[in-house]
């Protein structure tokens, strides 16, 4: 097993996969929310267009109940004043410094903000050069956060053009989340090409922490295979079970530790961030 996150410094953490449906929000979601439970201070960023992230924080888009935290988005104390994403990117390209309270959404949960994403159009509009040209400015603000935030988590979306490499650019490390399937193998070589790519491209190092399999089924056969297939990336790895809790918990906005504290879901999840992120 490899140091955690915490013994290594690194706390701008990308959870990153080209392929869609592997369980990126999703960790976002059980990891960040845990890390707040644990007591520390968490921003979870949502970086995906699709905005999956925001809506499970905030229902509506930005106008239902703020997940069970008895806040609405953009109203009163403690609130997001309405922008996101897309108007940060905005702002940074027209070179403006930006005032960070008025992007995020406070106390989601307990110990964690949020800075949300409800333009769905925003590849439309920004373009390529754009997002890329705004890298090093976004990258130097989630820095800056560091002091304010413990743990800055960052969902991707499934994608590997310029949004996806100045969200990882950004990053001190990576977790990956993956399915035991045989195009993982290709897929995962094919994201540590593009992390080591925007390694070089940001001037520094960001290191690609760990692996979670996600709907892992220990009574499925070829999973054992596919466990030593991976284990040749010699990089560490974890498994959260399949589990009814995570999807019936997702459609309510709670989640594991609010829907399944004693689930096996929500041990394997306690490991990763025991492991991974504290020990």
């Amino acid at each position: 097993m490899s140091e955690s996150l915490r013994s290594l410094g690194l706390g701008i953490i990308g959870v990153a996969n080209q392929k869609g449906g592997v369980g990126k929000t999703t960790t976002v979601i059980e990891l960040a929310s845990g890390l707040a439970r644990s007591g520390g201070r968490v921003l979870a960023v949502d970086g995906d267009p699709q905005g999956n992230l925001s809506l499970f924080f905030a229902p509506g888009g930005g106008k239902g109940s703020g997940g069970g935290a008895g806040t609405r988005m953009g109203e009163g104390p403690g609130r997001g004043a309405g922008r996101d994403f897309s108007d940060l990117m905005g702002d940074l390209l027209a070179g403006k410094v930006p005032r960070i309270e008025d992007y995020l959404v406070r106390r989601v949960r307990k110990g964690m903000d949020l800075l949300s994403a409800t333009h769905r159009q925003l590849r439309r509009e920004r373009s390529e050069s754009d997002l890329l040209a705004v890298a090093p400015a976004f990258a130097a603000l989630l820095a800056g956060l560091r002091a304010s935030y413990d743990w800055i988590l960052i969902d991707t979306s499934p994608s590997n053009g310029a949004l996806e490499r100045m969200l990882v650019r950004s990053c001190e490390a990576v977790i990956i989340p993956l399915e035991f399937q045989l195009f993982s193998v290709a897929g995962l070589q094919s994201i540590l090409d593009e992390v080591n790519a925007c390694t070089l491209e940001a001037g520094h190092g960001i290191r690609v922490h760990s692996l979670i399999f996600t709907k892992a089924e220990n009574r499925v056969a070829r999973v054992e295979s596919y466990r030593e297939v991976f284990s040749a990336f010699r990089i560490p790895i974890f498994e959260v079970c399949k589990s009814e809790y995570i999807p019936r918990s997702l459609e309510r906005s709670r989640t594991i530790w609010e829907s399944g504290p004693s689930s096996f879901a929500a041990r394997d999840y306690a490991r990763i961030i025991e492991k991974a992120f504290l020990e």
